[in-house]
């Protein structure tokens, strides 16, 4: 991969994980601040959706000011896909139990027509689905990447020390 392509998926990869993290913090916050004084648990999204959020978009800050570490990728990636599994679960299992409720023949379906009729979850879906692809790219190909196993010149591994 060259230098203009990760730096183009880098931007997609950052914006679409913002896009994510406000829709996350548009719907957690004021559920939080509901619930938080109660020390209520009977939703647990807010909990999660708040810190989680705001993790992307520490991470996305570090990634903007040029850390190009794939730890960060990958983070990054699995906050999201976790964002699209908690879905899944979500409204597969009306709404938050551990197993369905009621029968669930097409389970793809179901998640198609809860996103039809959801269009901020929609957005947040693709946002994930995009955020994780690129940053998926980024971990395996981005050429200014650290934080993983660099190469000797004969092609032998060798960990990457910070005193060298």
């Amino acid at each position: 991969m060259d230098d203009r392509t990760a730096s183009v998926l880098r931007v997609l990869g950052v914006q679409a994980a913002l896009v994510s993290a406000a829709i996350h913090l548009i719907e957690g916050v004021p559920d939080l601040l509901v619930y938080l004084p109660l020390l209520s648990v009977r939703d647990p999204r807010p909990y999660l959706f708040v810190p989680s959020a705001l993790l992307l978009v520490g991470v996305a800050a570090v990634i903007v000011r040029g850390s190009h570490d794939r730890r960060l990728y990958s983070l990054t990636v699995g906050v999201l896909l976790t964002y699209s599994a908690g879905y899944a679960w979500w409204h597969l299992t009306d709404h938050g139990g551990l197993v369905p409720r009621h029968d669930v023949t097409d389970p793809v379906g179901e998640i198609l027509a809860h996103l039809a009729t959801d269009p901020v979850a929609l957005v947040s879906f693709v946002a994930q689905a995009v955020g994780a692809a690129a940053f998926l790219a980024l971990f395996v190909a981005d050429p200014d990447r650290s934080g993983a196993a660099a190469e000797d010149a004969d092609g032998s591994a060798v960990a990457a020390r910070g005193d060298e």
